[in-house]
């Protein structure tokens, strides 16, 4: 990093720094986290300015001391996102965060703005695309608890009555579907929660609308 930069050039990566590192923040904020869109950008503006510091007010020192310091300090910073909460650990996704941010925010400082920018979109990726994965996954492994539990109606008219009654024996029931049951005709499918089978079964056996019902192979 030259020893001079001019005003502009100190003001231009000091703002881009504070709005990449407040995008950051701004998706932290939406999420209602505990470091929000004001933490992020500070820590970003923060970043930026030990790094031009380091390479312009201290001569021919080494500019990389202060930058590793700030790494270190953004550590501990971090920490203190981080709670536990029961036996799940809360923040970390958060504390990340805060660490790339002042990693943005440095490489602002630096001057490589194209870098600092693309830096930006890779963490944005990160945290709302990969997000999306997350949660896809996650609702297949909650579908892989639920089991299949087949129900034979004397009427068709009658499946409104029938999802009321299942939604009240199990609340977090999967949904439903119809497949053809062999002998030519239809049966209503319920994805029934795994603990909660015995009882949806037993409860539908007593329906006058409910001809035949039983769990089904999974497979």
């Amino acid at each position: 990093m030259p020893a001079e930069i001019s005003l502009v050039d100190w003001t231009t990566r000091l703002v881009l720094a504070a709005v990449l590192s407040g995008m950051v923040g701004f998706e932290r904020e939406h999420r209602q986290k505990a470091a929000g869109l004001r933490t992020h950008m500070l820590v970003g503006l923060g970043a930026a300015l030990f790094t031009l510091l380091s390479g312009t007010a201290f001569g021919t020192g080494d500019p990389s001391r202060i930058a590793a310091q700030v790494v270190s300090g953004i550590g501990f910073l971090g920490a203190g996102a981080i709670f536990r909460w029961g036996a799940t650990i809360r923040g970390l996704t958060t504390a990340a965060g805060m660490w790339a941010v002042a990693a943005i925010g440095m490489t602002a400082g630096a001057g490589f703005l194209v870098g600092a920018a693309a830096a930006t979109v890779i963490v944005l990726v990160i945290l709302i695309g990969l997000r999306l994965v997350e949660d896809h996954l996650r609702r297949r492994r909650a579908l892989g608890n639920l089991r299949p539990v087949g129900v034979r109606l004397r009427r068709v008219d009658l499946l409104p009555e029938l999802v009321r009654v299942v939604q009240t024996l199990d609340p977090s029931y999967g949904g439903f579907h119809t497949q053809p049951d062999g002998e030519g005709r239809f049966q209503v499918v319920f994805e029934i929660s795994g603990d909660r089978v015995e009882g949806v079964v037993a409860g539908l056996t007593t329906l006058d609308a409910v001809e035949d019902v039983g769990e089904l192979d999974p497979n």
